[in-house]
């Protein structure tokens, strides 16, 4: 009969061995008194795995679902597995449900671990998209036997941050159709009505005087004709020149560091970035990930790198031995975020560091929730205001000149 390797998890505790039955069906039933299978393997396959990636398996990790789509995977496996499927079953099962493309990795996925290898390291390989926060909190899962738990905690972690980066989306759509429009406006006014209107201006400036915004629109007009691929040339090559900035380290972090700073806009950066470091240290360690380790994760994923530069050093005084607490006042962090260092404080004593992080982050949400509004609410009548007084300053300029061309008739 048949032999097959099995990785189990009861209470925590994980156990390995060998059992006979007709089919891996079969040996899954049995298997299944005695906790959640983890793995369940044909004996007579090696515990190895090849770590050479061919080109395919390499294009195939640059595949990237939408992060609704990640969370769903993430969900449908936690609950497939919290129903004792084992986890061969349950990766095929969200394969088989999954688009074409996704179902190829989803197939690599389920080769490999069927082949030895650990969960963690599959993904690392061929679903990268999954990020490296969920990937850890993966691997916490497979060390500790909450596997199941691990992927629920990972898809909630997602949607949080994606909800977070979906409001900011949607505050700000409306003022970029707005502003979309105004600029093809100004542009309708400056290539088509300010050249009709200017060949009467220019024909009754050479008998009548001119008012002072009849001049002003002028030279106004000398400028657009005169300049106009300057327009174009000048924001091309301050994108080029900032796209190279940020490829030096040092440069990007400086960079970033002034964007905290922007007036209106950089407090809103700030509360996201104090949301998401503060959401995903305080989910790592809650899940039972190393405080090293965890920071590691976090500096990773920060997409402002002056935040990632403050968090490595944080990473570097805990290494050392010193408290979190300690580290973060050692940083920018204190007076980035504030509120983190007064919680920490009270909470490293306490042991609850991981539901202090999460209330800063909840407070930080709600900030910024306020912020983005608030910057929505100034940014459309601003847009309005300018495109509104350009169009008002031609048109006056314009009876001025009606004007004073009548008077001296």
């Amino acid at each position: 009969m048949p032999q097959f390797q099995y990785k189990i998890s009861k209470n925590g505790t994980i156990s390995t061995g060998n059992i006979e039955a007709d089919n891996a069906n079969n040996a899954a039933i049995k298997l299944r008194s005695q906790g959640m299978i983890l793995q369940l393997v044909p004996a007579t396959v090696s515990s190895g795995i090849n770590g050479n990636r061919n080109p395919l398996s390499i294009l195939r990790s640059l595949i990237r679902p939408a992060a609704a789509h990640q969370e769903i995977y993430l969900r449908q496996l936690s609950s497939l597995l919290q129903a004792g499927v084992p986890i061969l079953t349950a990766l095929e099962a969200v394969g088989e449900q999954a688009p074409k493309r996704i179902a190829v990795v989803f197939a690599k996925l389920t080769e490999r671990v069927r082949s030895g290898a650990s969960m963690k390291k599959s993904l690392e390989e061929e679903a990268p998209f999954f990020g490296k926060v969920s990937i850890g909190l993966i691997g916490v899962g497979e060390a500790n036997g909450t596997l199941d738990e691990m992927f629920a905690y990972a898809s909630d972690l997602m949607e949080r941050n994606r909800k977070v980066k979906g409001q900011i989306i949607q505050t700000f759509s409306y003022p970029a159709i707005v502003m979309c429009v105004a600029v093809g406006i100004a542009y309708y006014m400056v290539a088509y009505v300010l050249p009709t209107i200017m060949a009467f201006i220019t024909k009754q400036s050479k008998t009548v005087a001119m008012p002072l915004t009849t001049k002003l629109l002028i030279a106004l007009n000398d400028l657009c004709m005169n300049s106009w691929a300057y327009f174009i040339i000048v924001p091309v090559c301050l994108v080029v020149i900032c796209f190279l900035l940020r490829r030096n380290p040092q440069t990007v972090e400086r960079f970033d560091l002034i964007m905290l700073y922007i007036p209106l806009i950089g407090k809103a950066i700030r509360e996201h970035s104090n949301t998401l470091w503060t959401r995903t240290l305080g989910a790592l360690i809650r899940s039972g990930v190393d405080i090293t380790a965890a920071l590691e994760l976090v500096e990773g994923i920060m997409s402002n790198r002056y935040y990632a530069a403050q968090i490595r050093k944080v990473r570097e005084t805990v290494k050392q031995g010193g408290s979190l607490t300690k580290a973060v006042k050692g940083t920018a962090l204190r007076r980035l975020c504030p509120m983190s260092t007064a919680m920490l404080g009270v909470s490293e004593e306490s042991g609850s560091i991981d539901a202090s992080l999460l209330h800063v982050a909840d407070y930080c949400e709600e900030q910024l929730t306020r912020r983005v509004v608030l910057l929505s609410k100034f940014v459309e009548p601003a847009i309005f205001g300018f495109i509104g007084g350009f169009v008002g300053f031609i048109y006056f300029a314009f009876f001025m000149a009606m004007l004073a061309a009548t008077r001296a008739v």
